[in-house]
């Protein structure tokens, strides 16, 4: 594949991830404010903040990342918080990249259970099955919580170490 992959973000990236978030369509501007927050986050605090990321780059430029870190108040549960593919590289194999790379970081850190919320909108149908692809079951689905019409959709899946 013609992807690097590291788990250091550098803030220059910043500005790339959020061409990322904007290609792909689903994202409302609040959403990116919010992600791009967390990512300063990071880069403001490193483990600290309580998140970890992978950064896809393609030709040294960001193409797709994953932020993940340790659930508040569990042992060993872990949550995806937020992951995007640039739009035209979605479906060739990066986005599943990524989640296994994310997954196995999760695992080589003592998580056991990882957790991924999104959206129930029709425009999240391809996100919902791709968490399913990758063995994600829905656990649970709070209609109406992001706005009327836009449920929220819980999906999990127990890991180890690969």
């Amino acid at each position: 594949m013609p992807y690097t992959f590291r788990n250091h973000l550098l803030e220059k990236d910043l500005q790339e991830l959020t061409v990322v978030m904007q290609s792909t369509g689903l994202f409302y501007d609040f959403e990116i404010e919010v992600a791009l927050e967390v990512l300063q986050s990071i880069l403001d605090r490193g483990e600290a903040s309580g998140y970890y990321c992978i950064i896809a780059t393609k030709n040294g430029v960001c193409v797709g990342y994953a932020v993940y870190g340790p659930t508040p108040c569990t042992l060993s549960g872990w949550d995806i918080y937020w992951m995007a593919v640039q739009k035209e590289l979605q479906g060739k194999g990066l986005g599943s990249d990524l989640i296994k790379r994310t997954e196995q970081e999760i695992a080589l850190q003592g998580g056991t259970a990882v957790w991924i919320e999104t959206s129930g909108r029709p425009a999240y149908l391809p996100t919902r099955k791709f968490y399913e692809k990758h063995q994600y079951l829905k656990l649970a689905e709070i209609p109406g919580f992001y706005a009327p019409g836009d449920s929220k959709v819980i999906y999990g899946k127990t890991i180890s170490v690969f």
